[in-house]
């Protein structure tokens, strides 16, 4: 009877300390979150929102969180603030701008390279075209939004002055004709309004030679240094959501869709705004998921130096770090 009872004693405890084991891993996987630009769970974020429901994050132990910003909790300050572990801005400008105050946050990948999204909007009526026939005018900006490190040097470059007034995400001033001219993005505002019945104008910031990039994933230089491996893991997490938008786009729109019901009302202007948002996905042999180089940030800090939107001098080299592009993609980046 001994004989019989030690081995089933000893697969129990065999079976009780792989228990153990499997139970400290599960609660040993690292918790991250990751903060959106803007309040409204939208086009753009699909790939955010498919690699979380897909399990693409857990199947590389990691949990990750997903929240919205706005301009209280703009990504930015709140990773700055360790409130978040990762942020993403709609370019490298408002990273370069934060890192001449002194902010010690990083690039770790830019997701739409020359997507060239900022720009100002008008009502068609108002005839209003050329940024020149902004002078003097009404104009709207979004406040810690990656549009006004762009257009307000901009303005700047052009010599045009304005009256500058605050108004987010709210285009009802424009609709109303209570301001002349109000922050955009190509790939929303100016999209939307026209299917809301009012066509605008749009003045694009690429028009004047201001080449802007799109989301641009970030966090602090310690996270960095101390945990590189879940900066890898969540940039291959996000590249499997990317593969899945682009190979599966009307599984993708379901995943967005049951991210934020709202959007079946919109149905054309996510399907619109999102083929704008995967035409400029870094996604070739060239330029590969995440790519940056040296020359997307030079040409944004010289833009915005000359222009007086960076405080303080800094070697552009230590607003980004390909290190973790290199590790997944298996080559250099310059």
């Amino acid at each position: 009877m001994k004989r019989f009872l030690i081995p089933v004693i000893l697969a129990v405890l065999a079976i009780g300390i792989g228990w153990h084991f499997v139970r400290k891993r599960e609660n040993t996987v690292p918790e991250v979150s990751l903060r959106n630009p803007i309040p409204p769970i939208t086009t753009g974020q699909t790939p955010l929102f498919v690699a979380r429901d897909k399990g693409f994050f857990e199947e590389l132990g990691l949990s990750v969180k997903l929240e919205q910003g706005g301009a209280e909790v703009n990504p930015v300050k709140m990773v700055a603030a360790g409130k978040n572990t990762f942020g993403i801005v709609g370019g490298p400008e408002i990273l370069l701008v934060a890192k001449g105050q002194g902010i010690p946050v990083k690039a770790i990948a830019i997701l739409h390279r020359n997507a060239n999204f900022p720009c100002f909007v008008t009502l068609e009526p108002s005839g209003i075209t050329e940024i020149s026939q902004l002078q003097d005018k009404k104009v709207a900006f979004f406040p810690g939004h990656i549009t006004t490190d762009v257009l307000k040097p901009l303005l700047k470059k052009e010599g045009v002055k304005i009256n500058e007034s605050s108004m987010g995400l709210d285009y009802t001033q424009l609709i109303t004709s209570k301001i002349d001219a109000q922050w955009a993005f190509t790939v929303r505002a100016a999209i939307q309004l026209p299917l809301e019945g009012h066509p605008v104008n749009v003045i694009r910031a690429s028009d004047y030679g201001v080449i802007t990039h799109g989301y641009t994933i970030f966090a602090l230089e310690e996270t960095i240094e101390s945990r590189p491996e879940i900066c890898e893991k969540i940039l291959r997490g996000i590249f499997q959501g990317i593969d899945t938008t682009l190979e599966h786009p009307e599984e993708a729109e379901s995943i967005l869709l049951s991210a934020n019901p709202t959007l079946a009302d919109d149905l054309e202007f996510v399907r619109k705004s999102e083929s704008m948002f995967n035409a400029v996905i870094s996604n070739s042999e060239e330029f590969p998921k995440g790519y940056m180089d040296s020359g997307m940030f030079e040409s944004a800090y010289k833009y915005l130096k000359e222009e007086g939107a960076i405080e303080n001098d800094f070697p552009v080299k230590e607003a980004f770090t390909t290190q973790f592009l290199e590790k997944i993609h298996g080559r250099k980046f310059e």
